[in-house]
């Protein structure tokens, strides 16, 4: 078998770098939107073909030099000469060009974690392996002369015809990788599972041996929401009786977690609250497993992940794992009475029975009475024949029981009502989750960005009537809600029809994910006698943005509503 270059040796010297520089490029640009799955492959997969986000322009660039490569064998012209090599060199630097810019203006960038340094390493391993594979294929191509008679009315002559097939397969073999890339990634990832794995498990046991040493008191809080409100404002409880350490920001992940204990937690630190996410049932089972909690806090059984769970009951069952492993080790469970339907709440309190301390408009703890302000939210309580008033500098009526639970929370662990109460009082605002800023002579803007749960969307919307200042419009900016699954349609029709009740202007963003959300703000215009809402729509929340700074004034209130990762707004164009 004779083994023929493809191309010259010296433009293959050129040319390998320049396709393994655009491949890189290429597997960066979509490791960000990997990462931002969580590395989950079927995850990642299934938004690759929802959103289409295959290669279409350095594809057609080699298609097209395949089929002049072609068409110059039929002609018996070199395909040197007709620049079937340039339009492959071509395809290379624009497919780098659109990597680049698929990145630029990315909400969420890429972090080029150690993780990501080993999933790219084995990937540039494969796309060598595949290049090669190429090299070798193409090598194969027929090569060589046809001879023939060329007859006309004055002459017969012989003629010879050169034939060479490499340079077609190899830009057919270059469409193959470029399509290839998103699939490598995962391969990659699976490839490296078994290293990973056993990498975490070493982590997780220094995680659990360090905890096991110092010993801190743990709380576990878990729901479909609320649970990082409450894991805030019990940490600022707690923390002002004694040294407490709460998982960051929404770090609520096993290796998450891991990293916080291995790196943060100290000996002096009395209290560890641990937020704890489930992505299905036995989540919440493998994170008590790593900070098995002395106390057990659910905030709530709700839709905000019914994308993943397909049911309330499978939320109910995941979430109520707390409960169980909180018991196993002598203690309790607060739980949101009003935040968990009655039937859920009676099922999963059967199926685990122990010593629940519950919370809501009846319960151990009682909310009797929610206001609101422009100060904050003040809520009286009962509990043990006792009324209590408790009042917070945040907003909306739904951080009510978020507040409940952490005082109930804190009161069960043996704070006094007065310690309580005085901590609550300066509580700081919590990032992204209805953030209230005022400046004088301007609008005020209400962040809340990390919500995306119908309950809450809610409890902002009311927020903008109270903020809002005479003669002021309230601004809804939104792009809607994520992971609803088949109630995605009927809960942004009923949000919509809420907000057409406590907005005069809707800004918003991808107003094609959410077509039922501007259907509902126009039902709910034709239920009321005020004037009807103001619908804009934006593809982007940059472009929102943009219009809102330059339409905003003096004694409006602006509520931005949930900010959608890169997942779901951007439109990867490559």
């Amino acid at each position: 078998m004779q083994f023929n270059l493809p191309i010259d040796p010296v433009i293959l010297a050129i040319t390998t770098p320049l396709l393994v520089w655009f491949l890189l490029e290429r597997a960066l640009t979509y490791m960000m939107f990997f990462q931002q799955e969580e590395y989950d492959g079927k995850r990642f997969l299934m938004w690759l073909r929802d959103k289409r986000a295959f290669d279409t322009r350095a594809s057609l660039w080699f298609i097209l030099a395949a089929l002049v490569a072609t068409l110059t064998q039929i002609e018996g012209m070199s395909p040197y000469a007709v620049g079937s090599l340039p339009l492959l060199l071509l395809g290379i630097g624009h497919g780098i060009y659109m990597s680049r810019k698929g990145r630029s203006h990315s909400k969420k960038p890429l972090v080029v974690t150690t993780r990501v340094k080993r999933i790219l390493t084995v990937f540039v391993a494969l796309g060598f392996g595949l290049i090669a594979l190429g090299l070798t294929v193409t090598s194969l191509a027929p090569i060589g002369t046809n001879y023939g008679v060329s007859i006309d009315v004055n002459s017969i002559d012989f003629i010879a015809t050169d034939y060479d097939w490499r340079l077609s397969l190899i830009a057919l073999w270059l469409l193959v990788m470029t399509q290839a890339v998103p699939y490598v990634l995962v391969l990659s990832n699976k490839i490296l599972e078994p290293a990973e794995e056993r990498v975490k498990a070493k982590f997780r046991q220094e995680a659990v041996d360090k905890l096991a040493s110092l010993n801190p008191y743990i709380i576990g809080i878990t729901g479909s929401f609320g649970k990082t409100s409450t894991k805030h404002i019990l940490s600022h409880i707690l923390d002002a009786a004694a040294p407490t350490l709460a998982t960051p920001g929404s770090v609520n992940t096993d290796m998450g977690i891991t990293r916080v204990i291995r790196e943060q937690l100290k000996p002096d630190h009395k209290y560890f609250i641990v937020e704890m996410g489930a992505y299905g049932p036995g989540s919440i089972t493998r994170l008590c497993r790593l900070a098995p909690p002395d106390l057990g806090v659910i905030t709530a059984v709700g839709a905000a992940h019914y994308e993943r769970f397909k049911t309330l009951e499978t939320v109910a069952r995941a979430k109520f794992e707390m409960a169980e492993h909180a018991f196993a080790r002598n203690g309790k469970t607060v739980i949101s009475k009003d935040a968990i339907p009655a039937d859920l709440l009676n099922t999963q309190c059967h199926d685990r029975p122990g010593p629940y301390i519950s919370v809501g408009a009846s319960g151990d703890v009682a909310i009797r009475d929610i206001t609101m302000d422009k100060d904050g939210i003040h809520i009286t309580i009962e509990t043990d024949g006792e009324t209590e008033t408790l009042v917070a500098p945040l907003y909306g009526t739904h951080q009510a029981g978020n507040i409940a639970i952490a005082a109930a929370t804190a009161r069960e662990i043996g704070l006094p009502w007065s310690a309580i109460k005085g901590a609550l009082r300066s509580v700081p605002q919590i990032r992204y989750r209805l953030e209230v800023t005022k400046t004088p002579g301007q609008p005020t803007i209400i962040n809340d960005a990390y919500n995306s749960n119908p309950v809450g969307f809610k409890a902002a919307l009311e927020v903008l009537s109270v903020l809002k200042e005479e003669g002021g419009r309230r601004i809804l900016v939104t792009p809607g809600m994520v992971e609803l699954g088949d109630r995605h349609s009927s809960d942004h029709y009923d949000v919509g029809k809420f907000a057409a009740r406590h907005a005069d202007i809707a800004v918003v963003v991808t107003p094609d994910r959410i077509p039922s959300f501007i259907e509902g703000i126009k039902d709910g215009d034709a239920e009321k006698a005020e004037q009807p809402v103001m619908v804009l729509t934006f593809d982007k929340q940059e472009d929102a943005e943009a219009w809102v700074r330059e339409n905003a004034r003096k004694g409006d209130a602006i509520l931005f509503e949930n900010n959608l990762p890169d997942l779901y707004e951007a439109t990867l164009k490559l």
